[in-house]
């Protein structure tokens, strides 16, 4: 029997390990590829794979480790920088995916898959004008690539172009016609009652042996477009098909989302703090919060209208840097109460989110962030920055909660939307918070429903410019002609003058959300 060349061997064992990888075993690649390392220290396909599988094994930093291990051994292999990108973009660590993904480009300017993660990055940070550069330039190269087209696709969406955004929605179709993603991309800007053709092409896939995840997402589709034809019984078979399946792929535990609430009163409750920032913050910081779908996407779009204000989107950065100054691990506390915290703590939270805005690259004086959940770290934001506005969303707890579970969210802090208890557990949690939020913060906090601003939009308009202490901007009337990206559910709405028929619009389905009126009163 003929010995194996020791370099055939390596090949062949790595080939095993990515078809591991490839199914999700991350695990078992984890626990074949170390000794594997220690064999061949110098072979760097072992350190992309194994930082690879512990990120997919949800160890990020473990994967930020080994990969900054292999860049010592190869300060400029593309790949390792690649990779270190992508798991920093994962991280919501921009500022270091953008260096590193822009190192590896710098040394191989055709590199895709770079060229395509730098492209996604841009689209997490509402530049798509300039994913649609940067891929407009390998467009000839990367036509027929699937990858590519649904990159330029959502950038194309984003920037509130749904007619080339549709083209190359199309072309995914025609690549890979049972991926799903693409046919909820084409359902957010779609109006079925004008258009039948796409939804005649999702009911045949209902055919099809689809994954749980495209089915999914396949469901939401049809949903979405049984509801623009108004039939509201057929509509809500789909969105709970698709809620069931979302709900057993995520795995939500609600006694992780009560523990934080609860400690985070607890932190809060008696704090007489009176922290001063270091330095005066020259940038006004407008946030806008509330339960997802209660509006914070058009009020963003509102405020990003005025020309002294930045629309910045979702910003993670207050929620990564309040839950690890807070919490360990477990979601257990680090301090009994705000006054231990250690006011050098403080001062990094307020420079470390600053600094992550400093990617956004705007001129403006003004900047708008957007995160919903923010909600959470009302009491840290005021503290830390104190000179901020907070615009709070308000909505009929029907609507809001219909509008949750009728929508898909890709983020894992949304897992609370996918069943009836689950929801009006978690609204439950965030009317508690916010009323204890308005003890505590008396006068700190603008509260701004969204049935006020649909019925009266000028005259609510105008009050909250005045509360954000900036000048009256005609153009914050005409929000809908707002070029900015749009990301979120409402990208479709937010690019239309304001409409009353989202008010009630629960009451379509009065019967099969009669469950979820009862858990809410």
């Amino acid at each position: 029997m003929n010995r194996l060349d020791p370099k055939l061997h390596l090949e062949k064992k790595i080939q095993s390990l990515l078809a591991f990888y490839s199914t999700g075993n991350y695990e078992e690649v984890i626990l074949k590829i170390k000794p594997l390392i220690k064999k061949y220290p110098n072979i760097i396909d072992l350190y992309n794979l194994l930082a690879l599988s512990y990120n997919g094994f949800g160890y990020p930093e473990k994967g930020i480790f080994i990969l900054n291990e292999a860049k010592k051994v190869q300060p400029k292999n593309i790949h390792v920088l690649n990779n270190l990108g992508l798991i920093y973009s994962n991280m919501n660590n921009f500022v270091l995916a953008n260096e590193n993904l822009r190192k590896a480009l710098d040394i191989k300017p055709d590199f895709f898959q770079a060229i395509n993660n730098l492209g996604n990055l841009l689209l997490k940070i509402n530049k798509s004008e300039e994913t649609i550069k940067i891929f407009k330039e390998i467009s000839k190269k990367e036509s027929e690539n699937f990858v590519y087209n649904f990159t330029l696709g959502s950038a194309y969406q984003q920037s509130g172009n749904f007619k080339d955004a549709r083209i190359h929605f199309n072309k995914c179709l025609e690549l890979k016609p049972n991926n799903c993603s693409t046919d909820k991309a084409i359902s957010l800007m779609t109006n079925y009652q004008k258009e039948k053709i796409h939804l005649e092409q999702m009911k045949k896939k209902l055919d099809k042996n689809l994954s749980k995840e495209d089915l999914m997402l396949l469901n939401f589709s049809l949903g979405k477009a049984y509801e623009d034809l108004k039939e509201y019984k057929k509509s809500f078979l789909f969105f709970k098909t698709a809620n069931d399946l979302k709900d057993k792929l995520s795995n939500y535990n609600p006694k992780n989302d009560e523990k934080i609430f609860t400690n985070i009163k607890l932190i809060f409750n008696n704090s007489n703090t009176k922290y001063q920032v270091k330095e005066k913050i020259n940038k006004k910081i407008i946030f806008v919060i509330g339960m997802p779908r209660s509006g914070t996407s058009l009020i963003e779009q509102i405020l990003s209208s005025h020309k002294d204000v930045y629309g910045a989107g979702e910003l993670p950065f207050m929620r990564i840097l309040a839950e690890k100054l807070f919490f360990n691990d477990k979601y257990e506390l680090k301090y009994n109460k705000f006054d231990d915290i250690d006011k050098t703590d403080l001062d990094e939270v307020k420079e470390k989110y600053l600094n992550n805005l400093s990617i956004y690259s705007f001129n403006e004086n003004c900047v708008v962030d957007k995160a919903p959940l923010n909600f959470k770290w009302v009491g840290l934001i005021l503290k830390v920055i104190p000179n901020s506005k907070i615009i709070h969303c308000r909505r009929d707890p029907m609507d809001v909660c219909w509008s949750n579970y009728k929508n898909f969210f890709s983020s894992s802090k949304l897992n609370f939307t996918y069943k009836f208890e689950s929801l009006a557990n978690y609204y439950s949690h965030y009317n508690d918070i916010m009323n204890f939020w308005s003890k505590q913060f008396k006068n700190k906090i603008y509260n701004l429903d969204y049935e006020k601003i649909v019925k009266n939009p000028e005259e609510e308009i105008k009050k909250m410019i005045n509360y954000c202490d900036i000048k009256w901007d005609e153009n914050c009337l005409t929000f809908y002609k707002n070029k900015k990206s749009v990301s979120t559910a409402s990208l479709a709405q937010v690019r239309s003058p304001i409409y009353k028929s989202s008010i009630k619009k629960w009451e379509n389905y009065s019967e099969e959300l009669k469950p979820l009126k009862d858990l809410l009163n």
